[in-house]
């Protein structure tokens, strides 16, 4: 198929395709709503990247750099030893980039850990005002 062709076909599957609107059935659950979700597993993700996995990462980062670095002086005189030295530099920056992301990570599990505990708070606190004292 040619360029050409495939850019034509392209473009008229394109023309079908909406966007702007909602289906006209959304479908989805059913009579009854249920937003879910599960804090025990939230907290042991929250648990494990704080005292497993960001400070695993942080060991191998170092680990790599002490024998990096003696690589690199022993071969400071070789051209292996410019681009260890280079390699080296990317592996800091990759080292770091990756404890960012895993400490937002962290920081987004525990906000949508506390944002959905205070939905439930609100919730429990707008029922407790709906249901009569002596209703069980």
């Amino acid at each position: 198929m040619s360029f050409d062709e495939e850019w034509a076909s392209a473009r008229s599957g394109a023309t079908s395709v909406r966007l702007n609107q909602l289906p006209a059935d959304p479908g989805g659950g059913g009579d009854k709503p249920d937003l879910k979700t599960n804090a025990p597993g939230k907290a042991a993700a929250i648990n494990a990247l704080e005292t497993k996995i960001q400070p695993d990462t942080q060991t191998a980062g170092v680990v790599a750099d002490v024998s990096t670095e003696a690589a690199v002086t022993e071969f400071t005189d070789w051209g292996v030893g410019a681009g260890l030295k280079d390699a080296h530099a990317e592996w800091e920056l990759q080292v770091k980039s990756l404890q960012g992301r895993l400490s937002a990570d962290k920081s987004s599990l525990q906000g949508t850990q506390q944002g959905f505990g205070n939905y439930e708070l609100g919730l429990k606190s707008k029922w407790t005002g709906l249901v009569p004292p002596n209703a069980s």
